[in-house]
């Protein structure tokens, strides 16, 4: 997942450091993953930071297809199809402001 500033400065104001959480992958800042999973995704699959969890996350399952730009429903997330238009919408701006700002190397 891509992190913006404004992602980045959430989570380090909740104590967590930079280095615990994030890393450059693929020209990107991005969510680590330990294991497969989301380095805040606990045993059980909650995510521990879920009020201060990333744009990118808050967007999901909407995504922005890299080939095209536009957004779509990653049809991998197992509630994809429960997602209304007005919901999807929203989603869509979410995840591209993250597009539009997430840090690069």
């Amino acid at each position: 997942m891509p992190l913006t500033q404004t992602d980045v400065l959430r989570l380090v104001g909740r104590g967590y450091a930079l280095e615990e959480f994030a890393e450059f992958r693929h020209g990107l800042l991005r969510l680590r993953n330990v294991g497969g999973r989301c380095v805040f995704l606990d045993d059980g699959g909650r995510c521990q930071v879920y009020p201060v969890r990333p744009t990118g996350c808050r967007a999901y399952p909407v995504v922005v297809d890299a080939g095209s730009g536009e957004c779509v429903l990653d049809e991998l997330c197992p509630a994809a199809n429960t997602i209304e238009p007005e919901e999807f919408a929203e989603w869509c701006k979410l995840a591209r402001e993250v597009v539009s700002s997430a840090i690069r190397e």
